[in-house]
């Protein structure tokens, strides 16, 4: 018997369909569920809470959709205070963490956010800082903030060997994003290019 085929048929068909024991549709689903799945499970963000109130997956909440610091560990501390709430924050590279403060006990809070500086028309090195008085109203809007300022100190030390200091760009690139529900390694370069002192090395775009 002699099965005859028309030519758009055998366009159409994938060539490892010829292969024994292969099927197309199978293929494409096995594909597509690897796809899906990559989606669904994207490398975590290790995370620890030493804060009284705050577990992991509430943490977890708070932080989703900002980039991994890769195998750094993100810990919630909590911040004893005596008048007033604060920021505090710190990237520990010998550790391999980053470790965010919350005010305990936790109120609403204004802080001043210098943003940037303008140098005055008059001889030496003499600035006038540029700053935003922002409104933190929850525990969420800290650990944003804070968690933003962090990771962009690790991302200039740990992804483009540079100098993690840059406290302003830092605290610029947290005032833009940490209220926004995506942040991406676009947005990291984007801050990088706007800053002067420390920036982003032609050869190391891509990274």
């Amino acid at each position: 018997m002699v099965i005859v085929t028309s030519p758009s048929m055998r366009q159409r068909a994938p060539a490892w369909v010829e292969e024994p024991h292969f099927e197309a549709s199978a293929i494409r689903r096995a594909i597509e569920d690897v796809e899906r799945n990559a989606k669904a499970s994207p490398t975590p963000m290790r995370i620890r809470s030493d804060l009284a109130g705050l577990s992991v997956a509430e943490a977890r909440r708070a932080l989703a959709g900002l980039p991994v610091p890769g195998d750094y560990q993100v810990v919630v501390k909590p911040l004893r205070y005596r008048k007033r709430p604060s920021l505090s924050a710190l990237c520990e590279f010998d550790e391999r963490r980053l470790i965010l403060r919350l005010p305990e006990p936790f109120h609403p809070f204004d802080e001043l956010v210098y943003h940037s500086a303008r140098r005055k028309p008059e001889p030496g090195w003499h600035f006038i800082w540029l700053g935003e008085n922002v409104r933190f109203r929850t525990r969420r809007d800290v650990l944003r903030f804070l968690y933003c300022h962090e990771w962009l100190h690790w991302y200039m030390r740990e992804i483009h060997s540079l100098r993690a200091g840059a406290e302003t760009a830092c605290d610029r690139f947290a005032l833009r994003h940490f209220r926004r529900r995506k942040v991406t390694i676009d947005d990291a370069l984007e801050a990088l290019r706007a800053c002067r002192s420390q920036p982003v090395p032609d050869g190391l775009l891509a990274a």
